[in-house]
């Protein structure tokens, strides 16, 4: 269950952002070739493709982890917006190099969804296979292919979506 603050659920309704349909998840999840995590569906068909906003009682900021051969390092990320069904599809087709204009090297392992986007060109992740499909990962934007240079790591954020959007604190300034 998403436990999402009135002021949130006001400035979407304000925004009008579009919900997914069941062709949407039928489109992405035939493009990535594998079935979406019932809390991301539930989240975008309930609440849509929303945009996440430094405004009173919005909340955009979470914790992940990066983990090192040699440490843990624990980090703060923001949320701006979750991307919409096509915009999706072409992110992952880009950044996976299943579909890259480029050198075709993948930015992040193919089995991760970008679902969201960060102020600073960062995805947030939906894990869609392996041994916990549905976890939500952070990617810190980098230039170089996955595995290569300092592209070794993804930052872990939550087990599922609800503890995604349940988790978010509003930014503060330091």
């Amino acid at each position: 269950m998403f436990r999402v603050p009135k002021e949130m659920l006001a400035y979407w309704e304000e925004t009008a952002e579009p919900k997914a349909t069941a062709a949407d998840i039928a489109m992405i999840e035939a493009a990535v070739s594998a079935k979406l995590a019932l809390p991301y569906v539930e989240f975008v068909t309930q609440f849509g493709f929303v945009l996440f906003s430094v405004v009173p009682g919005m909340r955009n900021v979470f914790d992940y982890a990066l983990r090192y051969p040699d440490r843990m390092e624990v980090q703060a990320g923001d949320i701006r917006c979750l991307v919409d069904p096509k915009q999706l599809i072409e992110g992952y087709q880009v950044a996976t190099g299943v579909d890259s204009p480029d050198d075709g090297l993948p930015q992040f392992p193919p089995n991760y969804l970008p679902v969201g986007d960060a102020a600073d060109q960062s995805c947030i992740l939906l894990e869609l296979s392996g041994d916990h499909p549905g976890r939500v990962w952070y990617w810190p934007e980098n230039e170089d292919a996955w595995g290569r240079g300092t592209n070794v790591a993804l930052g872990f954020v939550a087990e599922n979506f609800y503890d995604f959007i349940n988790r978010l604190r509003p930014w503060e300034d330091e």
